[in-house]
């Protein structure tokens, strides 16, 4: 029947705010180069706080995307995805306001919301009294409120969510918007995640979590490494427009890619039950396989989660050798996220993004500061520097604090 048929989803448009570059030039330069975003918080006093080194995006301005009146009344994380959108828009060729409202669609990821500006107004409440709160933090801290800005500033009327999946809330935002326009729920989706956590209150929080790296050392973030301890924090967004395939065709789009295959699974764990094996892990990385209709062996590139906590890595290692077996030794697999720290919701998309470039350029961006592999793991993992790509299509892969798994395939046109 018509309507059981799947239709082809393409990426036609990147945005990008990262801390190593900010617009798609500057950030593939970077990336591609080993060039680290990771610095001393620049924004505000850390001599107290245990997490004084991440990925902070320092050069951002918001009024450079938007006005003044607005940059106030909303968050940085959503200032972050509104350029990001802005810039994924202009680098599509599409005009939003051409299409039918009712057909375009917006699914962006955000964990910890405008934490912080509810923390400036909670600040305001206490110190100063209700009457000096703005009348704006009834909208500017939900997870929500960039995909609300997002649909006012284009007049979006058509499928729009957001996931609130931890760290892999941008890889299901873009799982769920390729599934919406494969069964025709809509024709164009700005997908992506967007988040803004380098604030002294959410530092201190995380510091606690037995996951987050403490101290000054900007190089400590070192997945699948012996000396492995944790990972760095970010903020920063991504954004991708997804279409169809024939819309985009249809209109002379660039394309970046194809996305052809989503798979999730949870393991059902927390922080403080790890899981006990790579199974689950390896059974999402299959869904998405067998949704693409790829084997393994044609598979190129694998951008991997990277923790660099040891029983995360040993299970994605784990679910890696379950899915490749005896191909593992010889398939290049990476983790650029080394160079931006880990943004939660900006996480997945961000390393979308850098595999479409990198399918883009045929070139692998290196894992930094991996300088002892941990010999247990028989992983080919490009360090130091970037590697030609070979083959056309890759897997990004990415695994929440508490459990859930979620991969991606993406192939080359």
């Amino acid at each position: 029947m018509e309507h059981d048929i799947k239709r082809r989803v393409v990426v036609t448009g990147l945005g990008i705010v990262a801390p190593n570059g900010i617009g798609q030039k500057n950030f593939w330069y970077s990336t591609s180069n080993g060039i680290s975003g990771i610095h001393r918080f620049q924004r505000f006093p850390t001599v107290d706080l245990p997490i004084r080194v991440g990925g902070e995006v320092a050069s951002f301005v918001a009024e450079d995307y938007i006005d003044h009146k607005l940059a106030e009344r909303t968050d940085r994380m959503t200032h972050f995805a509104l350029a990001a959108v802005q810039e994924a828009l202009q680098d599509s060729g599409i005009e939003i306001v051409q299409e039918n409202p009712k057909r375009v669609g917006a699914v962006i990821a955000n964990t910890f919301g405008g934490i912080g500006y509810g923390w400036e107004q909670i600040n305001n409440l206490h110190m100063r009294g209700p009457r000096t709160m703005s009348a704006f933090t009834s909208i500017a801290w939900l997870p929500i409120a960039s995909v609300g800005q997002i649909a006012i500033r284009y007049g979006i009327r058509g499928y729009c969510k957001t996931p609130a999946n931890d760290t892999v809330g941008s890889l299901d935002a873009l799982g769920l918007a390729y599934t919406a326009i494969q069964r025709s729920a809509a024709d164009v989706i700005i997908a992506g995640g967007c988040e803004a956590l380098l604030q002294p209150y959410m530092l201190l929080v995380l510091s606690h979590s037995d996951v987050c790296i403490t101290g000054d050392d900007p190089q400590a973030y070192r997945p699948f490494d012996q000396r492995a301890a944790g990972f760095l924090l970010a903020e920063g967004a991504g954004m991708c427009i997804l279409e169809e395939y024939e819309h985009a065709r249809q209109r002379g789009a660039p394309i970046y890619g194809e996305i052809i295959g989503y798979g999730q699974t949870n393991d059902r764990h927390g922080l403080r039950k790890l899981p006990a094996s790579g199974r689950q892990y390896a059974r999402a990385m299959s869904l998405a396989l067998r949704e693409a209709g790829l084997q393994p062996n044609e598979i190129g590139y694998v951008s991997l989660d990277g923790r660099a906590l040891p029983a995360f890595d040993a299970c994605e290692a784990e679910a890696l050798c379950q899915i490749f077996a005896s191909e593992l030794e010889r398939l290049p697999v990476s983790v650029p996220r080394t160079m931006l720290g880990h943004s939660y919701a900006a996480a997945g998309v961000l390393d979308t993004i850098t595999a479409l470039l990198a399918l883009k350029h045929s070139t692998i961006p290196p894992t930094m500061n991996c300088e002892e592999l941990n010999p247990r793991y028989s992983l080919d993992l490009v360090r130091g520097e970037a590697r030609p790509l070979t083959k056309a299509a890759a897997l990004i892969g990415g695994r929440s604090l508490t459990g859930a798994n979620v991969t991606l395939a993406l192939k080359k046109i």
